[in-house]
């Protein structure tokens, strides 16, 4: 029975990895840790006993993956969702957040995707999104700056609360001495896993290599995306942008 409540110990953490891992710019979804568990279990116990546990625990999807039967099933059902080509089209009248839209729809993929992640942590509160998928964050983040008809101070407490959570999360993004910071702790990430190889930092092991393999990439892009989203900021999202935005709403 250990070896059943330690395998569902993990996919029960497996969602918190995988959203750890996203926003830190790695490819890493829930299934990744699912299947690491899996890895385990084989290794420590018998065939026939594991295969009992997974069955139990364990669901493939249709590319053969495999998920936790918590959440739902309906939370490993891939989804296709058209909004995003939607939106873009629709011509709606400039708003703070139609403008934070449109700067994120700028970005590329990974950085949208570590962008939506934040959202999900820090301006959703998690909220159920933190199982789901990148591409769902960004979808859900989308819909969220484009809901239409809003009153004006909804549009300035969302632009306000979108623009306070992300200068939070890049504060370490936009600096050298953030990078020195998430470099360092990589470091020892991987130092402690080497010394001790049942920790909860060999755990965190695997995250911590792509992060150090990825670090010059991710760097250059975030400080070039500083210029951009400084220039967002500076001219729709100060108090006295969003003032004038509010008075050109009084009819």
């Amino acid at each position: 029975m250990n070896a059943e409540n330690n395998f569902a110990a993990r996919l029960i953490d497996a969602g918190r990895l995988a959203a750890i891992a996203r926003t830190s710019g790695v490819k890493a979804d829930v299934s990744y840790y699912v299947n690491e568990a899996l890895k385990e279990l084989w290794r420590t116990g018998s065939p026939e006993e594991a295969r009992r546990i997974a069955q139990r625990w364990v669901l493939w999807d249709a590319e053969g993956r495999p998920w936790p039967r918590i959440p739902p099933l309906e939370n490993v059902v891939l989804f296709h969702r058209a909004g995003t080509a939607e939106m873009s089209t629709v011509k709606q009248p400039v708003t703070p957040l139609h403008a934070i839209r449109a700067w994120f729809e700028r970005q590329d993929e990974e950085v949208r995707c570590e962008i939506a992640g934040m959202a999900a942590l820090l301006v959703f509160e998690g909220g159920g999104l933190l199982e789901l998928s990148s591409r769902e964050w960004c979808d859900y983040l989308l819909r969220w700056l484009s809901e239409a008809k809003l009153p004006t101070h909804t549009v300035i407490g969302r632009a306000m609360m979108f623009r306070t959570c992300f200068e939070y999360f890049t504060e370490g993004r936009f600096t050298e001495s953030g990078w020195t910071r998430s470099e360092a702790a990589a470091l020892k990430i991987l130092e402690d896993a080497k010394r001790a190889p049942n920790s909860e930092a060999a755990r965190f092991a695997p995250v911590a290599k792509k992060m150090l393999d990825t670090l010059p990439d991710r760097k250059s892009r975030w400080m070039e995306l500083r210029k951009s989203w400084k220039e967002l900021a500076d001219g729709n999202l100060t108090a006295r942008a969003l003032r004038i935005w509010s008075v050109s709403q009084i009819e």
